[in-house]
């Protein structure tokens, strides 16, 4: 089998870097080493120290980002051999990186399936279309057949979930850190230099330019913590009605010692299984990140023996889709090391 060069690692890097991000920030970055292999690091200048302290929503992102790597290589009949090397914790390996993963060639691999719905899977943040009955029985029947999600579909639990959600949402936010930290991220206005390539802008977020600029002089600023003492911050988060619009509720779910690494590959594969039917997705990370809300949630839908809950994911049919915001392609890939 031929060597991958630099180039052909730059395209299979676009590819991979289509894969979802905790608040888009898009950390995984690629390097060719001298024996031909492929390395996977964690950029930790994307890390989220507020929001995820451990690390592991950065682990997650960048599973997702080999498993967008694979089936790009897979699309070329590479096969790869993967070290996860995550638990290494090897941030000493390059300044400001932390090794995740080592990609071997090792042979011939047949095409994935699910690598024809990577440029159709898109994040909806507003309120769903109504899911034709076809469309919901193929959710279930696949979710029934899954061994890492649960559904939720009736109205009794999409409004406990979004109750649930709101509750946990506005206890974060009501951590002056975590606003600052989540709208460094927000790119709320066009002129914002990152705009079109990471983060949450306006598009993304279903946005307007106005309510854009009041929503982040509110979080970034002392008069949440003003309106909240007046009673108001649940409706400042309050996302309720747009949760029960959704289809479903997916709990998403992976054995509890599982390397982040390993069920951020299983996480994308999960995303794209629901987007074969129709369906974007709208996670409400806070839920599997709040021990009182993982707790509700795992009371009410009983996961099984040995695994915790990684997301719920609200899915339903949008009626637009939203384009992906990306880095350049040049900016995912390291300098290969010397021979």
């Amino acid at each position: 089998m031929s060597r991958i060069d630099a180039a052909t690692l730059t395209d299979l890097a676009a590819e991979a870097n289509l894969a979802p991000s905790v608040h888009n920030t898009q950390p995984a970055r690629w390097m060719l080493d001298k024996d031909g292999c492929i390395l996977l690091a964690a950029d930790l200048s994307r890390h989220l120290s507020i929001g995820d302290p451990t690390g592991r929503d950065m682990g997650l992102s960048c599973g997702a980002a080999l498993e967008g790597m694979v089936m790009a290589l897979a699309a070329r009949r590479i096969g790869v051999a993967i070290d996860d090397l995550w638990a290494d914790d090897a941030r000493d390996w390059r300044p400001g990186y932390r090794l995740a993963a080592r990609l071997t060639p090792v042979g011939d691999a047949e095409p994935s399936e699910l690598a024809l719905w990577t440029t159709g899977r898109f994040t909806w943040r507003a309120p769903f279309l109504p899911a034709a009955p076809d469309e919901i029985a193929r959710l279930e029947h696949w979710v029934a057949e899954t061994d890492d999600a649960t559904c939720a579909r009736s109205h009794a639990d999409l409004a406990f979930i979004a109750a649930l959600n709101d509750g946990a949402s506005l206890t974060v936010l009501r951590a002056r850190a975590f606003r600052d930290e989540l709208v460094a991220w927000m790119r709320l206005s066009r002129s914002h230099p990152d705009y079109a390539f990471d983060g949450l802008n306006l598009a993304a977020l279903r946005m307007g330019r106005v309510e854009g600029a009041l929503a982040g002089h509110l979080l970034a600023s002392p008069l949440f913590d003003f309106a909240d003492r007046l009673g108001l911050g649940k409706a400042l988060v309050a996302e309720a009605g747009k949760t029960t619009t959704a289809a479903a509720c997916l709990l998403f779910h992976r054995p509890e010692s599982e390397s982040p690494i390993v069920s951020g590959r299983a996480f994308y594969r999960f995303w794209l299984g629901f987007t074969r039917f129709g369906f974007a997705g709208w996670p409400m990370a806070v839920l599997a990140d709040v021990p009182a809300a993982a707790d509700a949630l795992q009371q009410r839908f009983p996961l099984p023996p040995g695994h915790r809950l990684i997301n719920v994911l609200r899915v339903g049919p949008a009626p637009s889709v939203v384009p992906k915001f990306r880095l350049p392609a040049d900016d995912l890939v390291l300098a290969e090391e010397p021979a």
